[in-house]
């Protein structure tokens, strides 16, 4: 696609972009779920990271596909994590540990937004104008 680029359309190298990392997140995603999560906890870090590193390149690269995919695999590989804490040890309270967590990450979240507005809505409409 990238020797290409100037032959393809814009939705054509995006749909490729996406094909291509979708085939490599969902083939990571696929050994950990035929294998077992509560067997072996490799897996879900491979995954989580390849969509660390997916991230990141999407940064540098300034792709959002990259950030976007990157980040739903990566909250894919933690699910999965806790998922294996829980079985591992019989208990719900992974869960209720992860949902408290996830509940105060929101609300600072929500803190710093409110904080940082211009700054943080300035970088979302840089992010608006990165490659799809």
């Amino acid at each position: 696609v990238h020797l290409n680029r100037d032959r393809l359309t814009d939705a054509q190298r995006v749909s490729a972009r996406y094909s291509a990392l979708m085939v490599i997140y969902v083939a990571s995603t696929g050994e950990m779920f035929l294998h077992g999560i509560a067997e072996k906890l490799w897996p879900p870090v491979v995954l989580a990271g390849l969509a660390i590193s997916g991230i990141l390149a999407g940064m540098l690269l300034r792709v959002r596909a990259f950030v976007y995919l990157g980040t739903s695999f990566l909250l894919l590989a933690v699910l999965s994590m806790v998922w294996y804490a829980a079985e591992a040890r019989e208990h719900s309270w992974p869960w209720w540990a992860f949902g408290v967590s996830l509940g105060i990450c929101i609300l600072i979240l929500f803190g710093v937004f409110e904080k940082k507005r211009p700054e943080i809505t300035r970088w979302i409409e840089e992010l608006q104008k990165w490659e799809k």
